[in-house]
């Protein structure tokens, strides 16, 4: 853990703080918890993958078999927290097959389907406080 820390306060660099130092720091310091994942979710989400690994952190702190549930009965699943509304509505009208959220690579392929295809992150705006520092 230490290790991080110190690779982390490298991003600092030479003790002058600037808005742009803080946020690399915070960056590197959220996405620690989740760098087991860079891999594949690299293959999903090419050049937003440390963006996705944000989100990610913010969704689950990189727990695959995570799941919340909510007050209307519906809950969310895995690495990015996909809704299960949102789940079958993917497994009827985009996928055509029953999917597991709770299986990572099914669980980036999915939430990388969403950002690609609607366009923006608004799906995980309930953590954009988390997250929505990193937005660009």
């Amino acid at each position: 853990m230490i290790e991080l820390f110190i690779g982390c306060s490298l991003l600092l660099g030479d003790g002058t703080l600037t808005e742009q130092s803080i946020d690399d720091y915070l960056l590197c310091n959220h996405l620690q918890d989740v760098k087991g994942w860079y891999a594949l979710t690299h293959r999903y989400f090419e050049d937003d993958t440390l963006f996705a690994l944000a989100v990610m952190s913010c969704e689950s702190d990189g727990r695959e078999k995570v799941t919340g549930y909510n007050t209307d009965g519906s809950y969310d699943s895995g690495l990015f927290q996909v809704n299960s509304k949102t789940e079958e509505w993917l497994e009827t009208s985009i996928y055509n097959k029953e999917l597991d959220m709770l299986n990572a690579e099914t669980n980036v392929m999915a939430a990388s389907w969403i950002v690609r295809n609607i366009g923006d992150w608004s799906w995980w705006n309930s953590s954009k406080h988390c997250w929505g520092r990193y937005d660009s």
